[in-house]
């Protein structure tokens, strides 16, 4: 899922991230200030529901984070 930075689009994330959807944010969203929220979001939440928040302003590495997620769940799946 990508979500730009506005308050629909950041509480779409927040509900990606709790139907345990990869998400991404850019530009990096207000939350970012609560350093345990980012680490729940960002790290904690993958191994809670499976979602993760990548919240990379580099977008080239984005799409990177964004393929290295795909290829890992393929490859889980035999595929």
């Amino acid at each position: 899922m990508l979500a730009p930075e506005e308050r629909k689009a950041t509480i779409d994330a927040i509900f990606a991230l709790a139907y345990g959807l990869y998400t991404y944010v850019n530009p990096i969203p207000t939350v970012t200030g609560g350093l345990n929220l980012v680490k729940l979001l960002t790290e904690d939440l993958k191994d809670i529901t499976g979602g993760l928040l990548s919240v990379e302003p580099d977008t080239v590495k984005a799409v990177d984070g964004i393929e290295k997620h795909i290829l890992t769940k393929r490859k889980k799946l035999g595929l």
